[in-house]
């Protein structure tokens, strides 16, 4: 009797039959202290920009629509509250057609002219044409997969969960879905190599799910019970194919030197 009651009250409300999905806000909590709001939390573990500095997500209740966190010293890139979004893959190719072409567009204004071409000559002289690992010196690392959001989210988590502790992975920051930033233990041709050879194999989705995540992603995914949304989230919301036939495309570049 409790449960449809409860139920009742759920889909009673006019929010439940609306087409689209409201943006719903969390509070972002640290101990005591309200910092402000966020929609679409990220997984426990992530790292939050809010209030001017940047904080580690410790717990996140959906239910309560709240965001606990700790304070994270030093100057760290974090995520903004953002979600993946619907970039789809051609699109990231077709911004690498365009620099690496050197077709005019004559509907461009004269400054948007220039800043083309100095993205071009950037572009060129960095060696994005051939391979999309670039060196940022030491061990720092940038990789451009031109992949769309829902593949590009897949990598990510594949770099970290998958291919991490071979690549001695640290410190990824990823600006989806264009590129990500980390540093690493291994050589270009070994990275290549590595990263091959885990997406050869036939690997369970939910391994790209994070510990005790809960991914609510669609309208109605809190009402669903938890294990059926970390994997719907695995099989239907990343790209793992796409992100998988990406990967493998890049095994020439072992030979990168």
């Amino acid at each position: 009797m409790e449960y449809g009651i409860t139920g009742e009250r759920v889909v009673n409300n006019y929010k439940f039959y609306a087409v689209f999905q409201e943006n719903i806000e969390y509070t972002v909590r640290s101990g005591s202290e309200e910092l402000g709001t966020i929609v679409k939390p990220p997984p426990v573990g992530e790292k939050i920009a809010i209030a001017g500095r940047v904080w580690a997500v410790d717990e996140v209740d959906h239910q309560r629509r709240e965001v606990y966190c700790t304070l994270v010293k030093g100057n760290i890139p974090a995520y903004f509250g953002d979600v993946a979004g619907d970039i789809h893959t051609r699109i990231l190719e077709r911004m690498h057609t365009v620099l690496a072409e050197q077709k005019s567009y004559p509907y461009l204004m004269r400054h948007a002219v220039c800043r083309l071409q100095e993205a071009r000559n950037t572009f060129t002289k960095a060696g994005m044409d051939t391979h999309p690992l670039i060196s940022l010196g030491g061990t720092m690392w940038v990789l451009f997969p031109q992949l769309g959001s829902y593949a590009f989210l897949a990598l990510e988590r594949f770099l970290k969960l998958r291919c991490g502790a071979r690549l001695g992975l640290k410190g990824l920051s990823p600006s989806r879905p264009y590129y990500l930033q980390f540093t690493m233990q291994v050589s270009a041709q070994e990275f290549y190599r590595i990263i091959a050879e885990e997406a050869a194999q036939n690997f369970d989705p939910l391994e790209l799910v994070y510990e005790n995540e809960v991914p609510i992603f669609d309208k109605y995914d809190e009402y669903v019970p938890s294990e059926l949304v970390r994997k719907r989230f695995a099989l239907g919301v990343l790209d793992i194919a796409g992100m998988r036939q990406q990967v493998l495309g890049w095994k020439g570049n072992a030979e990168y030197t």
